[in-house]
């Protein structure tokens, strides 16, 4: 092993000593009288090890900048007992690594620095690259709890510990939270119980980024939201509480007839719930059904992102409809569309007259709704008699040209 220490900058003051494990070498910082002090080090087929002071009531940074081909991984571990205290891979800008570490009472601690490689290589390879170590460090402030409620909007800075937020629900309320940043914080929320333990969790269920949590509580009491980065992120956010709604758990399978309008809301698929799924099923009322069969079967189906949506819980919804029938296997599509409305909302005309002699297939068929590409929100279906014209957007353009009805696939007998 071996080691290069250039002083390029001094830290926090009195009491902090940065000193390599094998003790071949010292540097006293006891004098230091500045906030950032950055050291040189090399990984050469084993890990770099240092040893520092985290002085009381402070909050240490840890950041390993790759020099070279690096692609760094730092352990933090208490020199005293040897448990870890924390490790990153890529929580700094890019590949590097990032940690933070508070003082408690005045701690020492041991900065393990090696290669991502080292995970993977095999007898006889080396690896390394050379790095710099660099110890900012600033007075600890404790984040104070904050109470919200319905409605609630409260801004903050993650800068390494939660923010931590209380909410006092009744069984059965629902609550919507979104925690939402414009700059380098990645939002991650936890919902905890009385006791401290994680109940719901999200990371990307929002726009981009942004988090956003919907729960059902099962008993009263206060709980407590938890708003920090993912990984190492730290940054500026906004978070939100929605104002309060009647969680009404969606079935399935649902029924519609002609001239109806059904309202929904859909989840994306990783965040769907008893409340809110990804996708709903509609079949057609025996009144609907019945005038198909006689004969009368041109119908165009709308699905329209309803208005007035909050983008910030997720009501950003792209409609895509579905025609199919319900097998033994499963949903079998036989037409679909997303922008026949030459909007983002969809509109699919259908002549179902073709399957007015097959009152099997017609029983079988349904209708399904899901936002494309995981986009979630609230929406309208409607059915109408008649076939309207659809339109296709070419390319994406702003210029859309009429298509024709989609047809029906019949399958065979």
């Amino acid at each position: 092993m071996r080691f290069g220490f250039t002083k390029t900058a001094l830290l926090i003051g009195a009491a902090a000593m940065l000193t390599p494990a094998t003790a071949s070498a010292q540097v006293n910082l006891d004098a230091a009288q500045s906030d950032v002090r950055v050291f040189q080090g090399t990984v050469d087929g084993e890990a770099a090890t240092f040893e520092v002071t985290v002085p009381a009531g402070s909050i240490m940074q840890i950041d390993v900048l790759s020099t070279s081909d690096l692609d760094p991984i730092v352990t933090v571990t208490d020199a005293a007992t040897g448990d870890v205290i924390a490790e990153d891979d890529d929580g700094g800008d890019n590949l590097n690594s990032r940690v933070r570490i508070r003082g408690e009472e005045g701690r020492r601690i041991v900065i393990s620095v090696n290669s991502f490689d080292a995970t993977w290589v095999e007898e006889g390879e080396t690896y390394g690259g050379s790095f710099d170590l660099r110890l900012a460090t600033s007075t600890y402030t404790a984040p104070v709890t904050r109470t919200v409620t319905y409605g609630s909007r409260e801004t903050g800075t993650v800068q390494g510990e939660p923010d931590l937020f209380t909410f006092t629900a009744q069984a059965g309320d629902m609550i919507e939270v979104a925690l939402l940043s414009e700059g380098e914080l990645d939002p991650y929320l936890e919902l905890r119980d009385a006791d401290g333990e994680t109940i719901n969790m999200d990371d990307d269920g929002g726009n981009g980024l942004n988090s956003l949590l919907t729960h059902v509580f099962e008993e009263a009491g206060t709980y407590t939201i938890a708003a920090m980065g993912y990984g190492e992120s730290t940054g500026d956010y906004t978070l939100r509480v929605r104002e309060r709604r009647t969680a009404m758990a969606q079935l399935p399978l649902q029924m519609i007839g002609l001239n109806d309008e059904a309202t929904g809301e859909l989840s994306s698929p990783w965040m769907e719930d008893g409340m809110r799924p990804s996708s709903i099923l509609y079949q057609l009322s025996p009144a609907a059904l019945a005038t198909i069969r006689s004969g009368a079967g041109q119908i165009t189906i709308r699905m329209n992102a309803a208005e007035g949506g909050d983008p910030d819980f997720g009501s950003d919804i792209d409609p895509f409809v579905e025609l199919g029938f319900d097998t033994p296997l499963g949903f079998a599509v036989a037409t679909s569309d997303d922008d026949g409305s030459g909007t983002l909302n969809a509109m699919l005309p259908v002549d179902l007259g073709l399957l007015a002699d097959h009152p099997g297939l017609l029983d079988m068929m349904r209708i399904r709704v899901t936002g494309l590409g995981g986009s979630a929100g609230a929406y309208t279906l409607t059915i109408t008699e008649g076939m309207e014209e659809r339109v296709e957007n070419v390319m994406g353009d702003e210029y859309s040209i009429p298509a024709p009805p989609v047809p029906m696939v019949m399958p065979a007998d």
